[in-house]
C-alpha cells in the first residue's frame, strides 16, 4: 500500500514543482541579461523550492520505477495532466478550452483501459 502512496507523492510533487516554478518565474524580471536571470532564479526562494520539490519527486519516481513496471508508473504519472488543469484554472486563473479538455479526457480514458486490461 505504501508504494502506491508514494508514486500519487512523486506525481503530486510534481505538479507542486510545475506550480511553484511558474510562480517563481513570474517574479523574475527577463529584461537583464543571463547572469542577472540567473541570480534571481537562484535567489528566488520559490523558484529554489520549486527544484527541491522536483528533486523530491525524482527520487521518489525511481522508488516508484523500482516496485513497478514502468509501464504502469508512466500511465499512472498522466494524471498530471488532470492535476495541471486543475492548478491553471484554480492558481493562476487560465481559461481551458473545451478541445483542452477533451484532449485530457481521451487520456484519461486510454489510461482507464489500459490499467484495466
Amino acid at each position: 500500500m505504501i508504494k502506491y502512496a508514494l508514486l500519487l507523492g512523486s506525481v503530486s510533487m510534481t505538479v507542486l514543482a510545475s506550480t511553484l516554478l511558474k510562480l517563481g518565474g513570474r517574479a523574475v524580471n527577463f529584461e537583464g541579461g543571463i547572469v542577472s536571470i540567473l541570480l534571481a532564479y537562484l535567489t528566488s526562494a520559490t523558484i529554489v523550492a520549486g527544484f527541491a520539490t522536483y528533486a523530491v519527486a525524482a527520487v521518489l519516481w525511481v522508488y516508484c520505477l523500482a516496485k513497478f513496471d514502468l509501464s504502469y508508473v508512466t500511465f499512472v504519472s498522466s494524471i498530471q495532466y488532470v492535476l495541471l488543469i486543475l492548478v491553471s484554472i484554480f492558481v493562476f486563473h487560465e481559461q481551458i478550452s473545451l478541445t483542452k479538455w477533451a484532449g485530457c479526457a481521451f487520456i484519461m480514458i486510454g489510461v482507464f483501459f489500459w490499467l484495466r486490461g
